[in-house]
C-alpha cells in the first residue's frame, strides 16, 4: 500500500500528548498505509494562524463540547462558522444545521441534525482518531455521583453516606 503517494504533513500544536498522538498516527499511516507523513510542531499562535488560514494538509484538531447538544459540535462545519478551521462547505449541510437552530421541538431538531451529521459522515471534512477520557478516583461514601456526557460532575447532586 501507499506505492506512489505523496508524503504529507501533519501540523499540531505545542503539546507532550499532541506530540505522541501524531508520532501514533505518523506510525501508522506508514505501517498500514505505506504513507509517509513529516510532522510540524507549532506553537499555538502560530498553529492557529495556519487553521484560520487552511495553510495545512492535515492538522491534529480537537474541539470540548461547552454545552450537551449536538449544537455545539455540528456548528463547526457551518460554512462560516468562525470555529470551521477544514474549510468544509456544504449547502445542504449548512440548511440544515440553520433549520435546526431554529426548531423548537426536540425530536425534530434531532432528527434534523442526523441528517446533518449523516452528510458530514459522507463528505468526511475530518477523521475522528481518538476522544478524551477521564480517570476519577471516588470514595464509596460519595453518592450520586453521575458525570455528564462532557466528564463533567455536578457537584450540587453529590452527597455524603457514612460507611456502614
Amino acid at each position: 500500500g501507499g506505492e506512489g503517494l505523496p508524503t504529507v504533513e501533519l501540523i499540531y500544536n505545542t503539546s507532550e500528548n499532541h506530540k505522541l498522538i501524531a508520532e501514533a498516527v505518523q506510525q501508522m499511516w506508514q505501517d498500514t498505509l505505506g504513507v509517509e507523513v513529516n510532522l510540524l510542531n507549532q506553537d499555538w499562535k502560530v498553529y492557529l494562524d495556519s487553521m484560520n488560514n487552511l495553510d495545512y494538509q492535515i492538522a491534529r484538531s480537537g474541539w470540548i463540547g461547552d454545552y450537551v447538544d449536538p449544537h455545539n459540535f455540528l456548528e463547526c462545519f457551518v460554512t462560516d462558522n468562525g470555529n470551521n478551521r477544514t474549510g468544509y462547505s456544504s449547502e445542504a449541510y449548512d440548511a440544515l444545521i440553520a433549520e435546526a437552530s431554529r426548531t423548537q421541538d426536540r425530536e425534530q431538531r434531532y432528527a434534523l441534525y442526523q441528517q446533518a451529521e449523516r452528510i458530514l459522515l459522507d463528505d468526511c471534512p475530518l477523521a475522528p482518531i481518538y476522544f478524551y477520557t477521564r480517570i476519577y478516583l471516588k470514595a464509596p461514601e460519595v453518592k450520586g455521583w453521575q458525570p455528564n456526557i462532557l466528564g463533567n460532575i455536578p457537584f450540587r447532586r453529590l452527597w455524603l453516606e457514612p460507611a456502614t
